[in-house]
């Protein structure tokens, strides 16, 4: 029901109620400066367009009134004009390319200040049309025509009906977007009546685009046939958006086979679970997880079909192969994609391969993945016919596809066996079984900045004279050696700042500069990692998995990114700088990164800053934040005793609200040289000792590296109550000798995990070790005091008091008097 209509029937009071749970209340745009922020984006209306059209798009969100371009992850996407600009709402043009793939399409808004998180938009063979209202009765229904999408929206326990008339025999076929769409968790139902409104075909969820559905019908008759979309469960609300495809084109639920080899051409059945036709087909020569197969020779359905792109040959089933004697044979390799169809009820396949002792196999069965019915069970049968291995669910997202790993104890010939868990069966049950030996990948990805939001911070938005970083971690599979990071498409004016993807880190920071005159602009650009060894042929790719639709941990639609947006941005506020490391930090020590900002003289506001990462051996809390009157912070880098002692350049990233959304900005690199330490401690061993009287706690001081001057070490981890003070030490030192002295309120017990911090001069400053980690002080109660002497009789001479001893130096306990000490000290 389109919201324009309901006006006319309700007034404004409850269009407010629920167009603003659609829309966030839109910030009031502010006259500072023009500084760098986030804009967000809400919504567009429409939710997509035509193939080869022109459409009046609108943008709703907030921080929009400095919007400058869209940004889409594919080609074929132009702003044509910009019509108005308004703090909360866009208005322009955009126009569509006849070449552009049906379905959805990532896109940004970029502005002056910023970038967007990511929304789908969608496009379709067909011309919009808007729904209008009133349509939610049968003898309302709105007449429409085939091969139209409809624009509308789903109320709470509203139901949408449309009439089109066609000839016996017509196709009708329907296909929604609404889960899709990205606004939240909307289950739609539709369905087509005949004109005695009965259901002739219906579709609540589908295998391919999950709560989205499809279905198809053809007309018994010349004259009317309804069409129906709900909310699954009458609930609906102001964000259940929808576009329905109504046509006359085939809606294949998958392809057969389902995937081929990289280059190739291949001839392929689009199937559904009464029919198919076939068509030839000339694969792409470069990977892609979301390629995606449109037929040619039939009207095009609204989307696509999920198909496997490989670089190894199919093998695909001939029957009969219903039993092991009747396998289909493959050809020998080093890996293989089994190809079938569980045509019927009750029907197995058997595939024999041949395989040898100490492969490594990951066996995937790809069928949901790829919009198949089946609930695949996968059997790894061994050369004597005794089972092997075998899973039934365990294929990531699409959970019900079968994924095991497999390492062949002798070489011989192998059996796979595929069934459904079930024992169902039909002509739309295809499959595809890959068995990937050792094939070396590389993929690298940034980490989720927040809990439930794979958006945030996911893309460059570079202020002029800035930086922005992200941390970019690597996925080896078989893949060794140095890579360096490759950009291209950058806008002009910007620059990595370093290349280096050094073969024995997990991950390393990326790093984007703008020029401070470089120019407003953005683009979609493509990161890759190439190899250093020109012997090594493995090409890193980008794979950022995002969410497109999630309530809570829920997740209901992912997508995968291989490109990054990249915008260069107003000025920021306020800039960061990692004071220059004076000397090294050295293995099992600690150094106090300093971070100083220089702030504009308008911005007062607290700057976050993340540490975008530390090498493996150095550990760091993630963040600290530099406070409104404050312009400095310190991490606390903390490194073991394994560190390699070599060069690390470090990085940080702020963040902070200047009045008009966040803004980003990150320092330059900064070095830190690790080393070897100059000093080692053992850990001192428990030390007893009773309140109120002094004792010592003593271990050896063993100096690895000679160093000039006094250093200070200082026993670190017992409370205030107790007071042990720090001692100078030298390089000819043997012995660490701390005094312990206690008062009555220092606390009984065990002091544990202490450890002796020792500050070394070097160079312009000092180096911070961490020794003797591990020792421990206990504290015993004082032992009572002996019973007061019996009087004597009158008369008796006074005894002459006793001289005080002088006191003695505090004694070092064995271990073996500590123990008796403490048998002999009564208990209270």
């Amino acid at each position: 029901m389109s919201l324009a209509s309901k006006v006319t029937q309700t007034g404004w009071a409850p269009l407010k109620r629920y167009m603003f749970a659609r829309f966030l209340i839109a910030l009031v745009f502010t006259s500072l400066l023009a500084r760098a922020a986030y804009p967000d984006f809400n919504s567009t209306k429409p939710n997509g367009g035509q193939l080869g059209s022109e459409l009046k798009l609108t943008l709703n969100g907030a921080r929009l009134a400095d919007f400058e371009d869209l940004l889409f992850f594919s080609p074929g996407f132009k702003v044509k004009s910009v019509e108005t600009r308004a703090s909360n709402k866009v208005e322009l043009t955009l126009a569509i390319a006849p070449n552009v793939p049906p379905g959805n399409h990532l896109v940004r808004i970029r502005t002056k200040s910023g970038i967007s998180h990511a929304r789908q938009f969608f496009v379709s063979p067909f011309p919009n049309v808007d729904e209008v209202e009133p349509n939610s009765e049968f003898a309302n229904a709105q007449p429409i025509q085939l091969n139209q999408t409809i624009e509308g929206v789903i109320l709470p326990e509203d139901v949408d009906y449309f009439k089109l008339t066609v000839k016996k025999g017509q196709r009708i076929s329907l296909e929604v977007d609404a889960l899709r769409l990205g606004y939240g968790v909307c289950d739609p139902y539709i369905a087509i009546l005949d004109k005695g409104k009965f259901e002739k075909a219906f579709s609540d969820d589908t295998i391919l685009h999950r709560q989205d559905g499809f279905c198809s019908f053809t007309a018994e008759y010349d004259g009317d046939y309804y069409v129906m979309i709900r909310e699954s469960s009458y609930r609906g609300s102001a964000n259940s958006f929808y576009r329905l495809h109504v046509g006359s084109f085939r809606r294949p639920d998958a392809i057969y086979p389902a995937g081929g080899k990289l280059g190739s051409k291949l001839k392929v059945n689009f199937v559904d679970n009464k029919e198919s036709f076939a068509e030839e087909v000339t694969l792409p020569t470069e990977e892609d997880p979301e390629f995606m197969l449109y037929p040619k020779s039939q009207t095009p359905a609204p989307s696509g079909n999920t198909f496997r792109l490989s670089a190894f040959e199919n093998t695909l089933e001939i029957e009969p192969n219903n039993t092991l004697e009747q396998a289909t044979v493959a050809k020998e390799s080093e890996t293989y994609a089994l190809n079938g169809i569980i045509d019927k009820p009750g029907d197995v396949d058997f595939f024999k391969v041949a395989l040898k002792k100490g492969q490594v196999f990951d066996c995937r069965c790809f069928a949901q993945a790829l919009g198949s019915p089946l609930d695949p069970t996968v059997t790894l049968l061994g050369p004597k016919g005794n089972t092997m291995s075998s899973n039934d669910d365990g294929g990531g997202m699409r959970r019900l596809d079968s994924k095991f790993k497999f390492t062949v104890a002798a070489d011989g010939i192998y059996s796979v066996r595929i069934t459904d868990h079930l024992e169902r069966g039909g002509p739309n049950f295809v499959y595809r079984v890959e068995m990937i030996a050792s094939q070396p990948s590389l993929t690298f990805a940034s980490p989720d900045y927040s809990v439930n939001d794979t958006n945030y911070r996911q893309f460059m938005a570079i202020p002029r004279g800035g930086r922005m970083v992200l941390l970019e971690n690597f996925t080896r599979n078989g893949v060794g050696g140095d890579y360096r990071f490759d950009v291209k498409g950058l806008p002009a004016g910007v620059k990595l700042l370093s290349d280096s993807a050094p073969g024995d880190l997990p991950g390393v920071p990326l790093v984007l500069e703008a020029a401070a005159d470089a120019p407003l602009a953005g683009a979609v650009a493509t990161v890759q990692l190439l190899p250093i060894d020109p012997k090594n042929k493995i090409t890193g790719q980008q794979r950022q998995i995002y969410d497109i639709v999630r309530l809570g941990n829920t997740i209901y639609y992912q997508g995968i990114e291989d490109k990054m947006a990249v915008a260069v941005v107003e000025e920021a506020p306020y800039s960061l700088e990692i004071e220059k490391p004076l000397v090294p930090l050295v293995r099992n020590g600690v150094f106090n990164l300093k971070v100083v900002a220089n702030r504009k003289a308008e911005f007062k506001g607290p700057i976050r800053v993340f540490m975008s990462w530390t090498p493996p051996g150095i550990s760091s809390l993630g963040e600290q934040t530099i406070a409104a009157d404050s312009n400095e912070c310190y991490f606390q880098l903390n490194a073991n005793g394994n560190i390699d002692t070599k060069a690390w350049k470090f990085v940080v990233m702020g963040e902070a609200d200047a009045g008009n959304g966040r803004v980003y900005n990150a320092s330059p690199f900064a070095e830190l040289i690790t080393e070897a330490p100059y000093v080692a401690a053992n850990a001192i061993p428990l030390t007893a000792m009773e309140i109120g009287t002094p004792g010592l706690m003593v271990t050896n001081f063993e100096v690895q590296r000679p160093f000039e001057g006094e250093a200070v070490a200082t026993l670190v981890g017992v409370p205030d109550t107790i007071s042990i003070p720090s001692i100078k030490v030298t390089k000819d030192t043997k012995e660490l000798r701390f005094t312990v002295v206690t008062n009555d309120k220092s606390p009984v017990g065990k002091k544990e995990n202490l450890f002796v911090q020792v500050d070394i001069p070097a160079g312009k400053g000092t180096t911070t070790h961490r020794v003797a980690v591990g020792s421990i002080l206990r504290l015993d109660a004082p032992r009572k005091a002996a019973p007061a002497p019996v009087a004597k009789a009158a008369g008796a001479p006074a005894a002459k008091p006793a001289t005080p001893a002088p006191s003695a130096a505090p004694v070092v306990l064995s271990r073996l008097e500590q123990l008796r000490q403490k048998t002999e000290t009564p208990k209270n």
